[in-house]
Formats: C-alpha cells, sequence, structure tokens
C-alpha cells in the first residue's frame, strides 16, 4: 500500500510518500505563510522522487489540526481534491497523536495555538482519552499530572502515513480541528458557521 502524507496546520508545509513502512520520499519546509501556494509542487516534487504517479496512491493522510482556519483548510482540500476522481478514501490524524505515536509510553501533548491557549489531550500508545480541547497551559499540566507533557509544534508526516497504512478510514475522517473560529463577522456581528 502507498500513501501520500500531508501537512499544512502550522509554520512547516510538509509532505511524504509510504510505501509498506518505508518512506519513498520526504519534503518539509518552514515556510510559515503560503502552503497554498508550495504544497501542490510539493506533491508533484515527492511523487517524481518515488518514481511514482498521481495514481499509484492507495490512499491519503492529511493533518487535521489543531491549527488556523486557513492552514488547516489547505491541505483538507487539496487530499479532498486529490482523492475524489481517483476514489482514494482521505485518513484525517490530529497533530497530537502524531505526536503520541512517537513512543509507546503514555503521555499528554498539546500544540500551542497562540492567545494564551494551547489544545491537548492524555494518550496512551497514541489513543486519546479524550478528544484534544482547548485550555491553558496550567490546565494541560494539571491533566497531565506526574506524567511527561509532550509539545508538538509540528506534525511528522511521515508518521502520519505510516500510521494511515493500516488505519480503518471510517474511523479517521478528515475534519478539521479549528484553534478557534475564524475571526471574520457577518453583517449584525454574528460569527459565520464553521465548514466542515
Amino acid at each position: 500500500m502507498i500513501v501520500l502524507g500531508l501537512d499544512t496546520t502550522g509554520a512547516d508545509c510538509s509532505a511524504c510518500v509510504v510505501r509498506d513502512d518505508a518512506v519513498l520520499a520526504y519534503s518539509s519546509e518552514r515556510i510559515g505563510r503560503g502552503h497554498a501556494e508550495r504544497l501542490a509542487p510539493m506533491v508533484v516534487e515527492v511523487l517524481a522522487a518515488a518514481a511514482l504517479t498521481a495514481k499509484d496512491i492507495d490512499r491519503i493522510a492529511v493533518c487535521t489540526g489543531p491549527g488556523s482556519f486557513t492552514g488547516l483548510r489547505v491541505a483538507l482540500s487539496f487530499a479532498k481534491g486529490f482523492a475524489l476522481p481517483r476514489k482514494r478514501p482521505v485518513l484525517g490524524f490530529d497533530a497530537l497523536a502524531i505526536k503520541a505515536a512517537e513512543s509507546p509510553r503514555a503521555m499528554t501533548v498539546y500544540r500551542d495555538v497562540k492567545r494564551g491557549q494551547v489544545f491537548a489531550a492524555r494518550y496512551d500508545a497514541s489513543v486519546a482519552d479524550a478528544a484534544p480541547a482547548a485550555m491553558t497551559m496550567d490546565e494541560a499540566k494539571a491533566l497531565a499530572g506526574d506524567g511527561p507533557l509532550e509539545d508538538a509544534p509540528e506534525a511528522d508526516v511521515r508518521i502520519m502515513a505510516t500510521m494511515a497504512l493500516t488505519a480503518n478510514p471510517a474511523d479517521h475522517p478528515a475534519e478539521p480541528l479549528y484553534a478557534r473560529a475564524p475571526d471574520a463577522k457577518l453583517p449584525g456581528g454574528k460569527a459565520p458557521p464553521l465548514p466542515v
């Protein structure tokens, strides 16, 4: 099985191709902004480096956040657009679960989402006790208790793509985990509904 992994949820723009636990190609650039312009060329580059074409991809794994509205939409939209004509499944993994999968030990993982907040969750063998939630850093430390507290500033797409090799797509919907609602307001000051 061949998996294309994508992440645009943080400062990095990342893509990889994994086949049966072997990383065939990987690229990651710290760009801050401009993910929409960089992601498609990067996918072309990793496919070429792996000597593959788009039709060779069996499934797509995409990091679902937490992150900004715009950052999340880049990889999610690309993944769904890439998968639809080829009838391939798109699997979503949040950055905290990806970090937790790096180690078999139980841990609490967090990601700084600015404005004095983090998203955090406790994991045992990359399975969360509860869905990641927004909280203060002090609350994340309390959640960790005496256990390890790990930061997940970026998602390793190679680990995520490897996770997607055997994961059930039904258990990993590609649904965005927004850090917060968009700052834009509708006329009358109403907040727009979050798209899925």
